[in-house]
Formats: structure tokens, C-alpha cells, sequence
């Protein structure tokens, strides 16, 4: 069964799917990862972050605009908005390389407006693609959605090698400054020295999302691709699918029980809750008081961890809701507890000794995991709904991540609920 289910596909089509998938939320990440620098620059300086998490929020008006745009309009080809989509992307990345830095005043205070505009514009296309990319995998083989599904979650992954090659996050060791106003000296964290600008890193992800835009053309052009659609009864109730797909492939559809259908899409709408609200928003609070070493070691293996899991759909069946409930379980637990490192910080329970390093970490990498593997499950399970079930998966995974991002902002920004740690804490007088 393992060696037919990977033999009876196209490994040509697997790496278009992966990289269409990767260029998802690569702009968004960049952006991101790319913060550590960029902030040293801005003139919103660490307040920077809560604007761009605004700013991805904002850009929820994308899947609104597109399910509105399907339901009212008589002549509606997801095809061509994709292209639109992944090319408008690919020069906003472009052009973050140049206009990364560009400032200019705003109610007579400088603010990094060029940066801010392109990555509304990257996240608009990162949030529409939760309803619009991911649905319009249906009219492919079951098989390369989990393709699809790795390559967006790899994004994070390759970024942060890149960052890591770039030496953005390392440790420099601390400075004395003198704040204005004060006479005590203060250690503080030394601006980081890349090894290559921001400039370099942020054509590097255009160029990534210029061939995720040549492989969803490749999707859609090449005849060896042609044969690997499938042709869906006319009737369902999904989205437009194209003509040109060969019937030789048929899939068991399958209805689910309503209760499993709201059931699942609740499930998704907290894994993403968690996953893309809550857990960044606390990853470095209960990371970094375990030091540098940990918090690093933390971020780049767990940007592996989930696309990993995910892989784990090319080898087995469609996962049962018993199972995904269990996972469930466990990842809530997981998550609780990851909750409580970040509340105890700067002062977690074993923070100066090796065990306290290898349980952040070990848990992190098992959180990631098992939300990727969930995430996957739930997606192959409604890609056998006869009905626009990945529409909805996608729906419901903005809504959790939504919500999440609103409450973390105000958790973060206002109550204060959790405290910041710093490897340079100890102020000196002059």
C-alpha cells in the first residue's frame, strides 16, 4: 500500500504544488523574521511588531472581498485572481529590497509607510489564500494537497535558515548606553551585524515568490499536469473547477455527519487560534529565559517540525476524528503549559539548568508537530466533502486566527501580562 501510494503519482507535480503552497505566507514571514534589524531603523522602533499584527488583521478584508466577489458575480475564474494574487506578491517583495527603509510623516511623525504598505499587501494575499488557494487544490489528486500543505508550512522553515545564515537573532553580548535624561549607565542587548543587508534577504523572497508564481503556471499549463486533475460532478456546490481536467481520476466522495462537519471546522478555528494567535505571540517569553541557545534552537526546529508532520499524509489514509480528537487533547495540554512558561517569565521553573533547556524545546517541537499533523488531517478529510468543504476550512482558519491575534495584542500591549527578559538586566550607576 505505502509503495503504490507513492508510485502512483507525479513527483514533478508534488515540488509545483510545494512551491505554489510556499509562496502563501512567505512575504509575511519575511517581514518577520527580518524584524530583528528592521527595528533598529523604524522610526516606531519595538513598537513596530503591534503595528504590522494590526496591519495582517486588516488584511482579512481579502477573504471577505473574494467571498463576496463569488457570491454576487455571475463570471467568477479563481485561476486568473490567483495569478494576480501571487504576481501582485512577488513585487511587493521586490520592492521591499528597496523601500524597506523609506520613511515619511504622518500626522507629523515619521513612520516606516512604505513598509507597512507592502506588507499589507503581502498578508492580503497570505489571508485570501486560506479561501482561495487551498480550495483550488480540489480540482487536483487528493494526493498533492499534502504537498500543497508542506510547501506552506516550509516557508517559515527556509526564511529562517536564511535568517540564520544571515546571523540575525545571535547573541552579540551587551553594551552601556546612557538613556537621556539619566545618569546611570545600562547594559543593553548590541545591535546585531548581519552578514548580508535586509536588502539581499528581501530579494531572495521575491525571488522565491516569482517561482511560486511559475509553478501555479505550471499547475495550469503543462500537459503532464493536465492528466493528474480531476473532473468533478457538475452539481457540487465548489468552486469554479477547470473544463480542461481529465476524467480519468475519480474521488470517493464521501458526506460527512453534520455534526462532524461543524465539529471539524471548530477544531480548525482553535488550532489556528492557537497556532497563529496565540503561541507566536508567547513563543519568546517562555523561550528566552532558558537563554539564546534555547530560544533558537526552539524557532528553527519547530518551523521544521509542523511541515514534517505534515509529510507524515503521503504515507498513511485520511486520519479518523478519534485520533484527530486525541492530538487535540494533547496539543491543548501542550499549549496550557507553554502558557504558563510565558506568565512565569523572566523567572520560569527550571531556567538555569540543562533539563529546563531540553523540556522548552522538546515540548515546542511536539506542539508544532502535532498542530501541523492535525491541521493536515482535517483538510484531507474535507477535500473527500462533496460540498465546499476546504472553503470553509479556510473560512474558519482566518476566524481563529483572527481572534486570537486581537486578544494577544491587548494581552501583550496593554495588561501586561507578561514580562519581557533580558540577558543584560543589571543597570550600573556612573
Amino acid at each position: 500500500m505505502l509503495r503504490q501510494r507513492l508510485s502512483n503519482r507525479r513527483l514533478l507535480i508534488d515540488l509545483l504544488a510545494l512551491m505554489f503552497g510556499l509562496g502563501t505566507w512567505i512575504g509575511v514571514n519575511g517581514i518577520y523574521i527580518q524584524l530583528p534589524l528592521i527595528i533598529h531603523i523604524a522610526p516606531e522602533g519595538w513598537s513596530l511588531p503591534a503595528y504590522l499584527v494590526m496591519l495582517v488583521q486588516f488584511a482579512n478584508l481579502g477573504p471577505i472581498l473574494h467571498s463576496l466577489y463569488t457570491k454576487y458575480t455571475a463570471w467568477a475564474c479563481d485561476k486568473y485572481i490567483i495569478y494576480a494574487l501571487l504576481a501582485v506578491e512577488t513585487c511587493a517583495c521586490v520592492a521591499l529590497s528597496f523601500l524597506y527603509d523609506h520613511t515619511s510623516v504622518v500626522f507629523g511623525n515619521k513612520h516606516s509607510t512604505a513598509l507597512m504598505s507592502l506588507m499589507f499587501v503581502t498578508a492580503l494575499v497570505g489571508c485570501t489564500s486560506s479561501v482561495l488557494f487551498m480550495p483550488y487544490m480540489k480540482n487536483y489528486r487528493e494526493i498533492y494537497l499534502v504537498s500543497y500543505l508542506v510547501g506552506e508550512g516550509l516557508s517559515g522553515f527556509v526564511l529562517s535558515a536564511v535568517a540564520m545564515i544571515q546571523g540575525v537573532g545571535s547573541s552579540t553580548g551587551c553594551v552601556n548606553v546612557t538613556k537621556p535624561g539619566s545618569s546611570h549607565l545600562e547594559f543593553v542587548p548590541a545591535k546585531p551585524t548581519p552578514r548580508f543587508s535586509s536588502e539581499i534577504f528581501f530579494i531572495l523572497v521575491g525571488t522565491l515568490q516569482c517561482l511560486s508564481f511559475l509553478s501555479f503556471l505550471g499547475l495550469n499549463t503543462l500537459p503532464v499536469v493536465c492528466k493528474e486533475k480531476v473532473k468533478l460532478p457538475s452539481c457540487m456546490e465548489i468552486l469554479p473547477t477547470d473544463a480542461t481536467a481529465s476524467p480519468s481520476y475519480k474521488i470517493n466522495f464521501r458526506k460527512m455527519p453534520k455534526f462532524i462537519y461543524y465539529y471539524s471546522l471548530v477544531m480548525i478555528a482553535v488550532i489556528c487560534f492557537l497556532s497563529h494567535g496565540i503561541l507566536p505571540s508567547i513563543q519568546s517569553y517562555s523561550c528566552l529565559p532558558y537563554g539564546n541557545t534555547a530560544y533558537h534552537l526552539t524557532v528553527t526546529l519547530t518551523s521544521i517540525a509542523g511541515p514534517l508532520a505534515i509529510s507524515f499524509g503521503y504515507f498513511m489514509k485520511t486520519p479518523e476524528v478519534k485520533l484527530l480528537n486525541i492530538l487535540m487533547a494533547a496539543i491543548l495540554a501542550l499549549s496550557s503549559f507553554v502558557l504558563y512558561l510565558a506568565v512565569k517569565s523572566p523567572h520560569p521553573p527550571l531556567q538555569h539548568s540543562w533539563a529546563g533547556k531540553l523540556m522548552v524545546v522538546l515540548i515546542w517541537i511536539m506542539l508544532c508537530g502535532l498542530i501541523g499533523f492535525v491541521k493536515m488531517g482535517i483538510a484531507t478529510l474535507y477535500r473527500l466533502d462533496p460540498g465546499k468543504g476546504l472553503y470553509y476550512v479556510g473560512v474558519a482558519t482566518q476566524i481563529g486566527s483572527f481572534i486570537g491575534a486581537i486578544i494577544m495584542f491587548g494581552l501583550v500591549n496593554y495588561a501586561k501580562v507578561f514580562l519581557s527578559y533580558s540577558s543584560c538586566p543589571y543597570p550600573t550607576e556612573n
